[in-house]
């Protein structure tokens, strides 16, 4: 018999989920990662293609990061066992967990995910053990969701769409 394991990786390869999951990790485990001290003056905060940018409390602070940037970029891809992330941005950025007020972000409305996608993800996270780790995919999918409903792009694969949509 397979293991759940086995069968969740080949899932996560043929829906293109293996990425997310591993930029998932990243989030999850980034103190681990780069250490203690960084990890207190920054953190990962979006990707963008291969590039991973992560926020910093002062431009003093992004300056600084520059000069460690390599090592960073080294810790973080022999941690994932492949070069995952080819390059970093330092952004300042609030870092205390605090949230945005509703002035601070005008540009957001709230977009509502059809059930199915919202399932798909919650299945394929169920075989994720680490809670962290499946708490933080589960909410990267469904930024990322969110992200292409916002653009207007279709969230329906395009081996779907060429039979009439889904199914």
């Amino acid at each position: 018999m397979e293991k759940i394991r086995n069968v969740l990786w080949s899932v996560l390869k043929k829906n293109h989920l293996e990425r997310r999951l591993k930029e998932a990790m990243i989030f999850v485990y980034y103190e681990e990662i780069v250490g203690e001290k960084l990890a207190r003056v920054s953190k990962p905060i979006f990707f963008r293609g291969d590039t991973l940018f992560i926020g910093v409390e002062s431009p003093v602070w992004a300056h600084q990061l520059l000069f460690f940037k390599t090592e960073i970029l080294e810790k973080i891809n022999s941690f994932l066992s492949f070069p995952l992330v080819k390059d970093i941005r330092f952004q300042v950025c609030r870092l205390n967990g605090t949230k945005k007020t509703i002035s601070e972000d005008k540009g957001a409305y709230k977009v509502e995910i059809p059930h199915k996608k919202k399932q798909m993800v919650y299945n394929i996270a169920s075989g994720i053990e680490d809670e962290k780790l499946r708490n933080k995919f589960i909410e990267l999918m469904t930024k990322d969701i969110e992200f292409k409903i916002k653009r207007g792009e279709s969230i329906v694969h395009s081996h779907r769409q060429e039979h009439g949509g889904t199914h």
